[in-house]
């Protein structure tokens, strides 16, 4: 089917909540203008579905409680993912100027999987950062060593969390292991499967897109044998147990994977965190009592689950 040029006109905040409410959606006119107008149309879409013919069949406080509940969850996602990402870049730049001194990572000999247009892509957008910072320990530097680099352990508070799982992939396995090991992991693979997971949901919550109920491109690898991780609950004995088929409860393609890598990997950095008592008091608000957690990938009585206690 050839394309068609775009030809949707330009709505007023009126017309489109007048098209919604045309189109099926039950609620106040008023309220659906306003939160059109904080909001916007195409960000609230995604939390509404239609029918072949176009109508929609919810009424707008569903759709906006959805898109609260999605706010916070990113929230409760970043907060977590901000923790991840700083211990492991710290642990990751510690052992590795350990072995190879501040400016290791300027010598390419010192990574082990790397093609050197990656490395060099990777050394100039440190470089680029170092140069337009403004961070007083930046500017401080350069204004007393003649260095043209900054030694690694003040580069890295320049890196993104793209450039610090590019830079975990590419050092070598010892230095893997040294990290994945001090946060509860068998293996280093294990570990680069779940930083790049978290790096597409965090990308995802700092564009304020929808997180709560999506599917993630990049689902998390599991451990090949654990002592929590493979447990099916019992309606019997209403209990947790552990699976014979290594079935894993949690849907780790979704958003309620996500979560539990993340408190997992929590509990290795700082036990004492109550990232998990807000995130319980989150879900049990009663405003949100109507969102089916099944949608997130969780299952009924995850909250049991050993991974949770």
């Amino acid at each position: 089917m050839p394309k068609q040029p775009y030809s949707h006109p330009f709505l007023s905040y009126d017309d489109l909540a007048r098209l919604l409410i045309q189109r099926g959606m039950r609620g106040d006119f008023h309220v659906i203008r306003q939160r059109l107008e904080d909001v916007g149309y195409q960000r609230l879409q995604a939390y509404w579905g239609t029918t072949a013919q176009g109508q929609i069949r919810t009424d707008f406080d569903t759709i906006w409680g959805q898109y609260c509940f999605d706010r916070q969850m990113r929230l409760m996602l970043l907060d977590a993912i901000e923790r991840i990402e700083v211990a492991v870049r710290n642990r990751l730049v510690h052992h590795f100027c350990e072995a190879y001194g501040p400016f290791g990572h300027l010598n390419i000999n010192n990574f082990h999987n790397i093609k050197p247009d990656k490395w060099q892509k990777w050394v100039d957008k440190l470089d680029e950062a170092a140069q337009k910072s403004s961070l007083l320990l930046v500017r401080d530097f350069f204004a007393h060593y003649s260095d043209k680099h900054l030694p690694l352990w003040l580069a890295c508070e320049l890196m993104d969390f793209g450039s610090s799982v590019f830079f975990f992939s590419s050092v070598e396995q010892q230095i893997q292991k040294k990290v994945s090991r001090s946060l509860g992991l068998p293996t280093p693979t294990l570990l680069t499967s779940w930083l790049r997971a978290l790096n597409d949901v965090r990308n995802a919550c700092a564009h304020h897109n929808r997180v709560w109920n999506r599917g993630w491109v990049k689902q998390p690898a599991l451990p090949a044998k654990g002592a929590n991780w493979y447990y099916s609950y019992d309606e019997f004995s209403q209990q947790w147990l552990p699976s014979n088929n290594k079935s894993i409860a949690f849907n780790m393609a979704k958003t309620g994977g996500i979560l539990t890598i993340c408190h997992y990997l929590l509990k290795q950095i700082a036990s004492n965190t109550q990232w998990k008592k807000r995130l319980f008091a989150l879900v049990s608000e009663p405003r949100f009592a109507n969102i089916p957690h099944s949608w997130m990938g969780l299952p009924a009585n995850w909250q049991d689950h050993p991974l949770w206690k």
